[in-house]
């Protein structure tokens, strides 16, 4: 086996070992010089094919250097993408480590109307790296009322006016105005906004000239904790005759120095002067005061529910035969007029009240059709009855 001396570079082939040297010769191809002795060895030919294969090899592993590069510039590329959200814009979709999760909490699930509650969604992992939201969705109006694009925790105030029941839930999904590719969904949380009823009696409802009367409104709920104030409004005149900020009761002593009758209505609402006021969360059913001088009196009955039609009566203390007045009855829920007799203490009419309920009212006064009648001697409390639905 032949050694390689300095200077030298060996070409191996199975029958033939040549010799290329980097030392002057007398013959020359380029700046590689070839001894004189090469040429009894090897053609010309075969030594073109010896160089043209050096070279292509040269040509590959310089190509393969060059295409590392490229390479590399691609991967931080890619990196860099899926840290920030320019992948969103690219249409580029990233894949999550582990899969989402998300839950849904309320700072308070039952309140009054007009106060707040935060709504705080938590996900497992921060959406920021990907494609995703976390969204806060109101199933009531069906719209979001919430969405982040980074972190793990997304937040929402919300409110309502009145009375209302919301249903929320939290999503790990894409951005949009619809609900669209969730990748995980929180159970529902329901935030409830209460108000409470509100009912007005009046004692006594027929009175002396000069007399008083107490108007007593009550609340289904103490409403300090509240926002809102029961108001007795004398609704003839326009007048706020009580306010009240806490408890269940809210009283005035009213008086008339003519013969009149008068209406009065109690709201649960915000603190006003104005007749009706603002933010009315609950009203009562009208009550009437008559002032009049004649002795009368009336009163009324009703059953409290029933299914179909019903037989309601008003009853006077005296007969109203001999005298210009009748025995009326009223529907004040919707303005109605019900029935009259002309004679008699006593007066019984057939009524089919309303799903929801009907107030019902009587009064001993002169033949109108006009609630109150325009002279009034006496009125009644005011009798509910409901319609009762079968199945």
């Amino acid at each position: 086996m032949s050694k390689v001396n300095p200077g030298r570079l060996l070409i191996g082939t199975p029958d033939l070992t040549r010799s290329v040297s980097r030392q002057p010769a007398h013959h020359a191809l380029g700046r590689w010089r070839i001894p004189a002795s090469f040429t009894n060895l090897i053609s010309l030919r075969k030594l073109t094919a010896a160089f043209l294969l050096l070279a292509s090899g040269f040509a590959l592993c310089a190509g393969t250097a060059a295409a590392k590069p490229a390479l590399r510039r691609h991967v931080p590329l890619i990196r860099g993408e899926m840290r920030g959200k320019d992948h969103r814009h690219r249409g580029i979709t990233a894949r999550t480590a582990s899969a989402f999760s998300v839950s849904l909490s309320a700072s308070a699930t039952t309140l009054w109307p007009t106060q707040t509650a935060t709504l705080t969604a938590t996900a497992n992992q921060n959406v920021g790296p990907t494609p995703y939201f976390i969204r806060i969705y109101d199933i009531s109006t069906q719209s979001f009322v919430a969405s982040c694009g980074t972190g793990t925790t997304c937040s929402a105030q919300i409110t309502e006016p009145t009375e209302a029941l919301n249903e929320y839930v939290a999503y790990v999904a894409a951005g949009g105005s619809a609900v669209q590719n969730v990748q995980a969904a929180s159970a529902l949380t329901e935030v409830n906004w209460l108000t409470t009823t509100e009912s007005l009696s009046a004692s006594p409802t027929t009175v002396a000239i000069g007399g008083t009367a107490t108007v007593t409104a009550t609340t289904g709920a103490n409403i300090g904790p509240s926002p809102f104030y029961t108001e007795i409004f004398d609704a003839t005149t326009g007048t706020r005759v009580a306010v009240c900020g806490v408890g269940t009761t809210c009283s005035a002593t009213v008086s008339q120095n003519v013969a009149t009758t008068h209406k009065y209505i109690a709201y649960l609402s915000a603190d006003s002067t104005t007749s009706p006021p603002s933010a009315v969360q609950s009203t009562s059913a009208a009550d009437y005061v008559t002032w009049a001088n004649g002795g009368w009196q009336v009163s009324l009955s009703a059953p409290a529910s029933s299914y179909g039609s019903e037989t309601v009566t008003a009853t006077a203390n005296m007969n109203v035969g001999p005298t210009p007045y009748y025995i009326s009855i009223f529907d004040e829920t919707t303005g109605a007029f019900v029935g009259h007799c002309a004679t008699g203490s006593s007066c019984s009419v057939a009524f089919t009240p309303h799903v929801g309920g009907d107030d019902l009212v009587a009064f001993v006064g002169s033949d109108s059709a006009l609630l109150p009648p325009q002279t009034t001697v006496a009125s009644s409390s005011v009798a509910f009855t409901n319609l009762e639905v079968v199945g």
